[in-house]
């Protein structure tokens, strides 16, 4: 009898877990068919989403740590690139030379160590948050890679109705 119950547990168990596999990889194909940017990060992050408020302070430097203490390191592409220039755009409202200015005032000041890294492709960006459990960046869609956990952005993934970063 508790053979036959473990079997039948083991048996559930599979079937809800290759539903949730299937349910992921779709979800994960719907990401990869926008050019929405995501926000993404690390896969042992336990951020889950992030509003449009906190992606401000994030990529203002204001906000350091993410819940659990692990700090934030915020990685970018290199000036002129549409992640860039999207994010830094719809999220600051700034151009990119004001975003610079900024941080080297801050820098200045002593309030920063230095300005956020910026990397000159997406699979370097990529590697670096799959390597780095604090680490976030902005990728477009199509370039997700799966080994990286995309946020829900005011509650929303890329390519649903209403994503704020388009």
């Amino acid at each position: 009898m508790k053979k036959q119950r473990a079997i039948y547990l083991l048996s559930i168990t599979a079937i809800l877990l290759a539903m949730l596999g299937v349910g992921l990889a779709e979800t994960l194909n719907s990401f990869r068919n926008t050019d929405d940017i995501a926000v993404v990060v690390n896969e042992k992050n336990s951020a889950t989403s992030v509003t449009m408020s906190d992606l401000r302070k994030i990529l203002l430097g204001e906000r350091k740590f993410w819940k659990g203490s692990s700090p934030v390191q915020l990685v970018l592409r290199d000036p002129g690139t549409p992640e860039r220039d999207k994010v830094i755009g719809l999220s600051l409202k700034m151009n990119d030379a004001e975003f610079a200015k900024y941080w080297r005032t801050m820098v200045f000041r002593g309030e920063a160590s230095g300005e956020p890294l910026a990397v000159p492709s997406n699979g370097m960006a990529a590697e670096y948050v799959a390597d780095t459990p604090g680490a976030i960046t902005f990728v477009i869609g199509r370039n997700l890679r799966p080994d990286l956990k995309v946020l829900k952005v005011d509650g929303k993934y890329p390519g649903e109705s209403g994503y704020p970063l388009k």
